[in-house]
């Protein structure tokens, strides 16, 4: 029996030592299993624990999308009107009207929109709401709106930014030049520039059909648009038959701008014959006139000139402000320097020019004042005066002999602007048929009249200007000098 026993038992010790062997063999391959595998292993079949977050698990990031770019809508404003009636008529109901202009006010100081001002409204493109607006207060100042949701509304006042960008037309003469102006879009104060440059050289109204229109000038635009003015003419050439008229703009050593032909010489009325529009002279220059206030005999040593209180004055001609303000018996009054030691005298003026101040410099048809009945006076009119060596002289008969050319010691930097200026006007599309010539450029004209060629219409050409390096104030070797003398001049 005890034998038998024994027996038996080897079986299972065999099988025990072999189940042995397999599960230490087991466990050396997991051991020396390479590191990943494990890794691998362990990230997925391990239960998840606080503070950690299985492969399997893992979130997508979270992708926003921007909302899309509102639509801008400019609109120039006809008349003075409440900001809720143009929000009303821009399609708002009136409790959100009533809620913008609340805003709007706090910011501008105002109830109401001025006539001529610029108005941009920003509009959501998928459901058409407002989502902000844009006034130009003025010139120089912008008020902002803009709306975040949930009367949420943020209102900002910003400085209106601008670019000066020169722009040249060029078109040809098919019927008179004010209707050719109008076809064209040539802003009208370039076009009263034009008229009054070349007044007294060849009036535009008398150029003949088939002439050739081009010009530059300079316009004044804000970074986003909404604003865009005329600031000036730059360069103009006018060439009918065999005739060429040139205008440039140019900047000489006085530091006023004005325009010159070809030669150097300016360019339209240097003077005005009177200050005034006025309807008769009531006193003239005389050596005795009864006074009517202080009734005795004494010199009137100027003209009067009577006309309707509130009518603008204006500087006979360019010069430097003497004074300005009370002048006794004169009561409110302007005196200016001019060339050739004359001085202009303007008396009873009911108010002058806000911050025209001794010292200033201004151009002949700047207002200077209004008309009024200051001082020793018995109705609304201007007294004239005009003294020359610190003598009294009559206006009647006085000629002032402003004469402007440019100076011989800008004569050169003249040149080199002129060259420019014809380089790009001659780059512009010829569209008259005129045969232009080199020496076109520097012709003036003569009395024989042009001739009409008959030609078909081309359209107008518009565009903007690239300038040489040197007219750009940031160019390398630009002098100041140069940059004082660029230009543009209106009417």
């Amino acid at each position: 029996m005890v034998r038998g026993n024994s027996a038996s038992r080897w079986p299972r010790t065999i099988t025990a030592i072999v189940v042995a062997l397999f599960a230490t063999i087991a466990s050396i391959r997991l051991f020396i299993s390479e590191p990943d595998s494990r890794d691998n292993v362990s990230a997925i079949d391990a239960p998840d624990v606080a503070g950690h977050v299985t492969g399997q698990f893992v979130e997508a990031p979270q992708v926003v999308t921007p909302a899309p770019e509102p639509i801008a809508i400019t609109i120039q404003t006809e008349r003075s009107e409440p900001i809720t009636t143009f929000l009303e008529d821009a399609g708002l109901g009136s409790a959100d009207a009533q809620r913008w202009a609340w805003f709007f006010e706090k910011q501008a100081n105002t109830s109401r929109l001025g006539a001529g001002r610029s108005v941009t409204l920003l509009k959501d493109p998928e459901t058409g709401d407002l989502r902000g607006l844009k006034y130009d207060r003025d010139d120089r100042i912008q008020v902002s709106e803009i709306t975040f949701g949930d009367q949420v509304m943020r209102t900002s006042e910003e400085p209106i930014r601008y670019v000066l960008r020169p722009v040249a037309v060029s078109f040809r003469l098919n019927t008179d030049f004010g209707h050719e102006a109008i076809r064209n879009a040539l802003p009208r104060p370039i076009v009263a520039t034009l008229e009054s440059a070349f007044r007294d050289k060849h009036p535009l109204t008398d150029l003949p059909r088939g002439s050739d229109i081009r010009l530059i000038y300079q316009e004044k635009v804000s970074r986003d648009g909404s604003v865009r003015e005329v600031t000036g003419l730059e360069a103009a050439k006018i060439s009918f038959g065999s005739k060429t008229l040139t205008a440039f703009a140019f900047r000489d050593e006085n530091g006023e701008p004005r325009l010159y032909d070809a030669n150097g010489g300016a360019l339209g009325p240097q003077t005005l014959r009177f200050p005034v529009n006025f309807d008769y002279i009531s006193s003239g220059f005389t050596e005795r006139r009864y006074h009517p206030i202080l009734h005795e005999y004494r010199p009137h040593e100027g003209v009067d000139l009577a006309t309707h209180y509130g009518t603008p004055v204006k500087a006979v001609a360019d010069g430097e402000v003497q004074a300005a303000g009370w002048c006794g018996e004169l009561g409110r009054c302007v005196r200016i320097r001019h060339e050739g030691n004359i001085v202009s005298v303007y008396g009873h003026l009911s108010q002058i020019s806000v911050g025209l101040a001794p010292g200033d410099r201004v151009r002949v048809g700047e207002v200077i004042g209004r008309v009024g009945s200051s001082g020793l006076s018995t109705g609304p009119h201007l007294h004239y005066g005009l003294e020359r060596d610190g003598r009294y002289v009559n206006p009647l008969t006085a000629i002032l002999g402003v004469h402007h050319n440019v100076s011989p010691r800008m004569r050169a930097l003249f040149d080199r602007f002129k060259q420019d200026y014809l380089g790009a006007l001659n780059r512009l599309p010829n569209l008259s048929g005129h045969s232009e010539t080199p020496n076109d450029a520097a012709s003036e004209l003569t009395d024989s009249p042009g001739q009409d060629n008959g030609a078909s219409a081309p359209q107008p050409r518009r565009t903007n200007v690239r300038w040489a390096s040197h007219h750009h104030p940031n160019a390398a070797g630009v002098t100041d000098e140069l940059i004082n003398a660029r230009a543009s001049v209106t009417r």
